[in-house]
């Protein structure tokens, strides 16, 4: 538990324990144990877990070009897929060859892949049936890379969140969450201008509501950017002479 507690945040890690807890309850009422040995334990976990944030723009530059040219694991292409489709972890984990269209340059969200019952499942809702477009440069990779597909054959959540740790360590980039990655894409094309309606589509949400509700704060930094813009460019526009003044 304490090494564990080293790679996840605190909320993560009491999680886990109240199910593991439930667990030794049982096997001391069939007598698989003779008696508590987890009241006194204590969990614990980084100080400050990974931060609930987002990549910024020149971060998720930095690491989708890091990890173009070094996919060494299967969790690499993982952590890939996640900045490039902002998909959840068990959708990623679903994907399978079949579901990529390398002629269209588009992956097809169908399934989640459940951990708890270690098989795949459906997506969240039917909203999150979705047809995903991809770069041609990423299409590619995924062809490349094709035996590392399905992701599901591997303990994947463990397994994905190390490696996000070692890879952000290793380019000085502040700790997120896997799900993080998630939220870096959205933020990504909010901050490049994609709709709303897009990026609420390509997420799989029901409707803008739900995208708005989630990234308001996104919003209201882009809000504030395109204010100060605004304001630039009219404090910057020629002063009407008095006589244009009457003419107006």
């Amino acid at each position: 538990m304490d090494e564990y507690g080293k790679t996840v945040a605190p909320a993560t890690i009491s999680k886990f324990w109240d199910i593991l807890k439930s667990c030794l309850r049982d096997a001391q009422i069939d007598r698989l144990i003779k008696k508590d040995i987890w009241t006194r334990v204590k969990t614990h976990a980084t100080k400050s877990g990974a931060d609930k944030g987002v990549l910024s723009a020149t971060n998720f530059s930095k690491l989708q070009a890091y990890l173009y040219d070094h996919i060494e694991t299967d969790s690499d292409l993982g952590i890939l897929i996640a900045l490039e489709t902002g998909a959840r972890l068990g959708e990623i984990a679903g994907i399978t060859v079949d579901d990529i269209d390398f002629k269209r340059n588009t992956i097809n969200i169908s399934k989640s892949y459940s951990v708890a019952v270690q098989k795949l499942t459906e997506t969240k809702n039917t909203q999150s049936h979705r047809i995903i477009s991809i770069t041609e440069q990423f299409a590619k990779l995924l062809h490349d890379k094709s035996d590392y597909l399905p992701l599901y054959s591997h303990y994947y959540n463990r397994q994905f969140s190390r490696r996000l740790k070692y890879i952000l360590d290793r380019l000085d980039i502040p700790l997120i969450r896997f799900h993080d990655l998630r939220h870096s894409h959205t933020s990504f094309l909010l901050y490049n201008d994609v709709s709303i309606d897009y990026v609420s589509k390509r997420l799989g949400h029901k409707n803008t509501r739900i995208t708005l509700d989630v990234y308001a704060h996104m919003l209201k930094e882009k809000e504030t950017e395109q204010s100060t813009m605004a304001l630039k460019f009219l404090s910057s526009s020629p002063q009407m002479s008095p006589e244009s003044k009457n003419n107006a």
